[in-house]
């Protein structure tokens, strides 16, 4: 089975549908989901209107969380809303009542079997969803990422790509599908075959501009919401 791991799409529909194309091509059978599918950007719906044309798993990010509490209490959404952006309002006004309550009920981690491989998917890490594990970590933070009986350990959160090879499990982080923090212009992914056992992490380029004048928009407190689309490539934004 060839399965395609995204993290952080976090409401990036273009980012996302560049990403499934590329999928599409490489002969992707399945996705897992590391999520925060919402946050940050506008499109939830569209995300999950893609995501369910797929096989896919998933579990839920802090952003996810975020919504839930926001849709409880309305300090909690304006803080969320100067923090963060106007997303999590977007979201809860175009999604339906069920694509809601599914999103905030997945849950913080799961164990999945897929192709003979056993994959655990977080979102932070294994001992805690918030938890940051970048690229840099300490050795005794990776040891302690490492779930006896799995092959694989996904994380996402960091918005950067990472796979800590050597000791079993291996750890991978696919990156940001919809918020790639390291470099703008692009969706980060992986993809995994279950037969070869072979990791590839993947970068798919995708038009940034309606994006970032989107963000602009929308959100002028949060100057970061457009500039981190362009981050270390400036000219990503210009190609079609």
């Amino acid at each position: 089975m060839k399965i395609a791991v995204l993290a952080d799409i976090h409401g990036n529909a273009a980012a996302l549908r560049a990403a499934l194309v590329e999928a599409r091509k490489r002969g992707v059978e399945h996705l897992i989901v590391l999520g925060d599918l919402i946050g940050y950007y506008y499109a939830a719906r569209d995300v999950l209107e893609q995501l369910r044309e797929w096989p896919f798993v998933a579990i839920r990010g802090n952003h996810e969380r975020m919504l839930a509490e926001a849709l409880k209490n309305d300090g909690a959404m304006q803080t969320y809303r100067e923090r963060y952006g106007s997303a999590l309002d977007v979201a809860a006004t175009t999604l339906e009542p069920q694509d809601i309550d599914w999103l905030i009920g997945l849950p913080d981690r799961a164990s999945v079997d897929l192709g003979g491989m056993v994959l655990e998917l977080c979102h932070g890490s294994p001992r805690d969803p918030d938890e940051y594990v970048y690229p840099d970590a300490k050795a005794a933070t990776l040891e302690a990422c490492r779930v006896a009986g799995a092959d694989l350990v996904l994380m996402g959160h960091t918005h950067y790509p990472m796979l800590a090879a050597g000791e079993r499990p291996l750890l991978l982080n696919p990156g940001s599908v919809g918020q790639a923090r390291d470099r703008g212009g692009f969706a980060c992914w992986c993809r995994i075959d279950t037969d070869t056992r072979v990791v590839v992490l993947e970068r798919t380029p995708y038009d940034t501009r309606a994006l970032i004048d989107e963000a602009r928009r929308r959100d002028s407190h949060l100057p970061y919401l457009a500039d981190v689309l362009e981050r270390g490539n400036r000219t990503a934004a210009r190609t079609s």
